[in-house]
């Protein structure tokens, strides 16, 4: 579950979330929508601790982001965000970026890491980039290559065809839901 209770975030003298609250509950699938600059990134970089709050509280799966105390790195084990910017290691392969993080978070063998991996490239149709480099893939496939490893999405459909879209948020209900 996602709490967060009054939040707040100002850059110097800007400021970019006042009072936003809200419960998220566990399974439920949410949309954060709005134009560009209303604060739809900073609030999830807020949920992933990924911003330091100028006010408010947030908890995400019972651990208090506020509290400098909380184990960040246990709480991002379950919450992620694909980056508007899609981050991908340019010297590793699809299959490199996308498990280093099971191996090195969850400590999951490699063995079991490549095949999570490659089920669910399959699922985002991106099975047959397993070997390649970021700077082959179009921009919707970076951003698609980056799915499988979070299932929090930032801005997710501006890269995908609304047929994709579909498949992937039905199969997406069907294993999480």
């Amino acid at each position: 579950m996602i709490h967060v209770h009054n939040l707040q975030k100002q850059f110097g003298e800007t400021h970019v979330l006042r009072g936003i609250s809200c419960d998220i509950q566990p399974k439920e699938v949410v949309c954060i929508i709005g134009p560009s600059g209303s604060g739809k990134s900073t609030f999830l970089r807020c949920i992933n601790a990924l911003e330091t709050l100028s006010g408010g509280e947030i908890t995400v799966n019972g651990f208090e982001i506020h509290n400098p105390k909380t184990d960040l790195n246990r709480m991002r084990e379950s919450v992620g965000m694909v980056f508007q910017r899609f981050n991908l290691f340019p010297h590793m392969t699809v299959l490199e970026n996308l498990i280093m993080a099971p191996m090195d978070v969850k400590k999951l063998p490699r063995s079991q890491a490549i095949e999570r991996a490659e089920l669910l490239l399959r699922k985002v149709g991106l099975l047959d980039k397993i070997d390649a480099y970021p700077s082959s893939l179009s921009g919707g496939q970076q951003q698609r290559s980056r799915l499988p490893e979070h299932w929090r999405w930032n801005l997710l459909s501006c890269c995908l065809t609304s047929q994709r879209q579909h498949s992937i948020l039905s199969w997406w209900r069907k294993c999480y839901l």
